[in-house]
């Protein structure tokens, strides 16, 4: 859901773009660079993540201004690194997608708070509500925040956008009303299929990849406590 040149007043850009730098600024501060550093897999992980993002991104939705919609996989991105490093990531992502001509620099700053910032911070809250005040179970873990989660965030960071657009008063030039609302929670359907396929599939094979999970806490509820 890129916000395309043009759309936003300067006024508009400058408080998203401020909002967005003290996000970025304090997940580069706080992210675990030492524990990542001393992972050689979690970093070809954390690459790998990006390139990914970088395709999935990259693909062109939408025909009209202010109609562009696109999957996030933000919060599969923060349940797997933490929001600092989901954060870090995809700053990079949208840097190399601006560098490229696939978005706009000016609108870097609103595009990296709602693209980013809103899914990443809201995923990772919800996992902390859900781990403090849910059943430790892999199905509530798997159901409620991955999967709802993931349609949740990208329903709050289509709304953001949506609110930055109208703050700018040029929603009369865009296709950003009946149509908009109605194709945000259809996509935001496949969105949650996306990242919860991505999360299942990690928590099965490889759940030293997800840092959101611990499967001695999680599975070992479904045994017991053994």
């Amino acid at each position: 859901m890129l916000i395309e040149a043009g759309l936003l007043g300067s006024g508009t850009n400058i408080v998203a773009s401020a909002a967005a730098g003290v996000a970025v600024a304090f997940a580069v501060s706080r992210a675990p660079w030492r524990a990542w550093l001393a992972d050689g897999e979690r970093q070809w992980l954390w690459f790998g993540s990006m390139g990914l993002l970088l395709v999935v991104w990259s693909m062109k939705a939408g025909i009209t201004p202010g109609l562009s919609v696109r999957f996030l996989l933000v919060t599969a991105l923060t349940l797997m690194h933490g929001w600092h490093l989901a954060v870090v990531a995809g700053g990079l992502v949208l840097a190399a997608m601006s560098y490229l001509g696939l978005a706009s620099w000016y609108s870097f700053g609103p595009n990296l708070l709602c693209m980013v910032v809103v899914p990443a911070l809201f995923g990772a809250w919800l996992h902390e509500q859900v781990h403090a005040r849910l059943p430790l179970n892999y199905f509530v873990y798997f159901f409620v925040t991955a999967f709802l989660g993931a349609a949740l965030a990208f329903n709050l960071a289509g709304l953001v956008r949506f609110a930055l657009i109208a703050a700018s008063g040029t929603l009369a030039t865009t296709r950003v009303g009946a149509e908009y609302f109605a194709i945000l929670p259809l996509m935001s359907f496949g969105e949650a299929v996306a990242n919860g396929t991505i999360i299942g599939m990690a928590v099965v094979y490889r759940p030293q990849w997800v840092m959101s999970f611990d499967d001695r806490l999680y599975l070992a509820r479904r045994t017991g406590g053994e």
